[in-house]
């Protein structure tokens, strides 16, 4: 029960986020429920170097809870997935929770407050989840350069000129970030965030927006399966913050900056800050298509001195009746749980196409490598730490079946390289039924 009291604790705090949308009584609630099951095989479903292959049965629960007066916003959500293999892995869980709300002072001020908890083994195939709908997602605004895998892109949060850190994320595909290094050894990772946003139009062509956040990661020494490797893992503490202005140019585009800063405190001892000053460009290219850029430094500092990188992300983005997606480019220092800070390089695309009205295809691709270990302050040098190298791909399709049901197929790819030792690749095929409950969306 220890690893689920952060969850129990954050849907209490609902009770904060809830009145930012019910100020005048008129609430509009939105309630939902995706659940999915279906079989899986994969080849090595947690990338182990000793993987075998192995079928499983596989869960997937989303429910939800939305709530909306005029122009403020307030949204609940959770989820839990469940693999149970046939052969030698036993079970493995997953789930998390996030409490969001966006609120509107006057016509020009725009605050938001979001916390999250996840909990999930690095590396694992994650329970059966329908795989539609891969969404480009940012942390919460004014959040962490750290880069350390927490996923809030489905709580509303404040919206900035640019997407700051943007995470590609596929559902039932892992988000591993920093922690490339940790795949394999069946290490559970548990996260929780929170964070305050908020934004100031002075004028019609300028926008001053600021947040602070703080995120706990912990590695304990034993997942569900009394497996686990904590002695590669540091637990560590994140403190940051950021300020950006933008100003328009035209109609179709803007430039700005956005400085941002982080401090991360490793239980191990180890204290470590980043910064990363950036300029920001945006612009939108059509009625479908729009453009976010920002280049600019990584600075990180620590005992062990002072190192500087380039740092730069940028997401190009279509909207279309039929046909959406995004494609990005990343790379930031990323806060790792091997007790150091690295460079990670991130390159995405994802797409989803309306076939019919009743038929949907997506498809994705990830690639991740995280750079050599920048300070002499690792807390575990027999690793040696060089640089690490991990992809994703999936291909998905489905079919409604009905005003609830649909039936949902995916094959996807993953492989992870530079940990120290070759790991088989993993092919993952899924075939299930996944049934929403809850207003149309």
């Amino acid at each position: 029960m220890r690893g689920r009291r952060p969850f129990l604790a954050l849907l209490g705090s609902a009770a904060a986020i809830v009145p930012l949308a019910g100020a005048s009584g008129q609430v509009t609630t939105i309630p939902s429920l995706t659940a999915s099951v279906g079989g899986a095989y994969s080849t090595n479903p947690f990338l182990t170097v000793d993987g075998e292959d192995s079928a499983s049965v596989q869960l997937n629960v989303q429910p939800s809870l939305q709530l909306i007066d005029g122009a403020d916003t307030a949204l609940i959500t959770a989820n839990y997935n469940r693999a149970d293999y046939l052969t030698r892995y036993g079970s493995n869980s997953g789930y998390g929770g996030s409490v969001s709300g966006t609120t509107r002072p006057n016509a020009r001020t725009t605050l938001g407050i979001s916390a999250s908890y996840d909990s999930q083994v690095l590396g694992a195939q994650n329970g059966f989840a329908t795989p539609l709908n891969p969404i480009l997602t940012s942390p919460v605004t004014g959040g962490s350069t750290t880069g350390t895998g927490v996923d809030v892109g489905t709580a509303p949060v404040v919206s900035t000129p640019i997407v700051t850190n943007p995470v590609l994320t596929t559902p039932g595909l892992p988000i591993v970030n920093g922690d490339v290094g940790l795949i394999g050894l069946r290490q559970r990772r548990n996260t929780l965030s929170a964070g305050l946003t908020g934004s100031y139009a002075p004028g019609p062509l300028s926008t001053w927006n600021a947040g602070v956040n703080v995120q706990r990661a912990t590695y304990p020494g034993r997942n569900g399966n009394g497996e686990g490797l904590s002695l590669f893992a540091s637990n560590f503490r994140s403190y940051g913050g950021n300020l950006g202005y933008n100003r328009s140019l035209t109609e179709l585009s803007s430039v700005g900056f956005q400085l941002s800063g982080t401090y991360v405190d490793y239980d191990s001892g180890t204290q470590t800050q980043i910064y990363t000053p950036r300029v920001t460009y945006s612009r939108t290219l059509s009625e479908l298509t729009t453009l976010n850029v920002a280049v600019g430094a990584g600075i990180t500092h620590d005992e062990g001195g002072t190192f500087v990188s380039v740092a730069f992300d940028g997401t190009l983005c279509r909207n279309g009746e039929r046909l959406r997606g995004c494609a990005i480019v990343s790379r930031v220092p990323s806060a790792t749980g091997l007790g150091g800070v690295r460079v990670q390089t991130t390159l995405g695309a994802n797409a989803t196409y309306t076939i019919s009205p009743n038929t949907s295809a997506s498809a994705s691709g990830n690639y991740v490598r995280v750079g050599a270990i920048q300070s002499d302050q690792a807390q575990v040098p027999v690793l040696g730490l060089g640089a690490q190298d991990y992809f994703t791909g999936d291909v998905s399709l489905q079919r409604r079946l009905g005003r609830m049901f649909s039936a949902v197929a995916s094959v996807s790819y993953r492989t992870a390289s530079g940990i120290g030792a070759d790991i088989p690749g993993d092919i993952t095929g899924r075939l299930g039924i996944s049934v929403f409950l809850g207003q149309s969306r």
